[in-house]
């Protein structure tokens, strides 16, 4: 798994690709998601285009990420989401949790608006 991470303004873009597993060392998503935040950050853009798998264990983190970021009063949002994930989103119920965009551009737009 790679992570980058881009700040503008107080949103943050966060890049994930690779594979998503437990053998990955634990929370380097939550972490990542932290420290932006506490750099000013508000919002998250996660960018999945090139997550190839996620387990249920990486799935459970975006979840605490998503939950971690509202409660700052900010959004977590989904950005070119491989079909795959789309459909493990879907199976796990929660496809309706997390907005998904195709671009990082439309789902900046629709944080402005």
């Amino acid at each position: 798994m790679e992570i980058r991470e881009e700040q503008i303004g107080d949103v943050s873009l966060v890049e994930l690709s690779g594979r998503l597993t437990v053998d990955e060392k634990e929370g380097l998503i939550k972490d990542t998601i932290s420290n932006a935040m506490a750099r000013g950050a508000k919002h998250v853009l996660l960018h999945l285009a090139g997550v190839r798998y996620i387990d249920s264990t990486r799935l459970g983190e975006l979840i605490a990420a998503h939950i971690a970021v509202t409660r700052r009063g900010g959004k977590l949002k989904l950005v070119a989401t491989p079909d795959r994930i789309v459909e493990l989103l879907a199976l796990a119920g929660l496809d309706g949790v997390f907005e998904r965009f195709n671009t990082a551009e439309e789902a900046r737009k629709a944080l402005e608006s």
